[in-house]
C-alpha cells in the first residue's frame, strides 16, 4: 500500500532524462540532414535566395489580394450604377411610350374632326341638312 494518498504507483522521471531521450530521437530522425555548419556557401545563399523569394511572393500576394478586393468593390460600384442607369432608361422608355399613345389618340381625334368636316363640307351633306331645317320648321299635322 502505497504510504502518500495519491502516490498511484508512477514513477517520477527527471526532466533532464526527457530532454536527453527527445534529443536523442530527434537525432536518430535526422540524421540524414546536414547540420548548418556543414552547408556550403553555394548551398546557404540558395537558401537565403528561396528565403527571400518565399517573403517576396507572400508580400506580392498579399498585394494582389488587396488589389483584388479593390477591384471588386470597384465593380460593385460600377454595377449599382448601371443598375440605377437601367432603372432610369426604363421609367424615360415608359414616359415616352405613354406620350407616343397620347399623341396618337389626339391624331386620331384631328383625323375624325378632319373627316367630320369633309362630310359636313359636301354638297349631299348641306343638302340633307336644308331638309332637316325645313322638315323641323313645317309641322306635320
Amino acid at each position: 500500500m502505497p504510504q502518500h494518498p495519491l502516490n498511484f504507483g508512477i514513477k517520477v522521471v527527471p526532466a533532464d532524462v526527457i530532454n536527453l531521450i527527445a534529443f536523442q530521437n530527434a537525432i536518430k530522425n535526422n540524421a540524414s540532414m546536414p547540420f548548418p555548419s556543414r552547408l556550403t556557401q553555394k548551398q546557404l545563399r540558395k537558401n537565403k535566395v528561396k528565403h527571400k523569394a518565399k517573403f517576396y511572393l507572400q508580400d506580392t500576394e498579399e498585394s494582389l489580394r488587396a488589389e483584388v478586393a479593390n477591384l471588386q468593390q470597384k465593380l460593385a460600384v460600377i454595377n449599382q450604377g448601371k443598375a440605377e442607369l437601367e432603372s432610369l432608361l426604363q421609367q424615360q422608355e415608359k414616359e415616352k411610350k405613354l406620350q407616343l399613345q397620347e399623341m396618337q389618340i389626339e391624331i386620331d381625334l384631328n383625323k375624325l374632326a378632319h373627316q367630320v368636316e369633309e362630310i359636313t363640307q359636301t354638297e349631299s351633306f348641306q343638302q340633307l341638312q336644308i331638309e332637316v331645317k325645313s322638315l323641323r320648321n313645317s309641322k306635320i299635322s
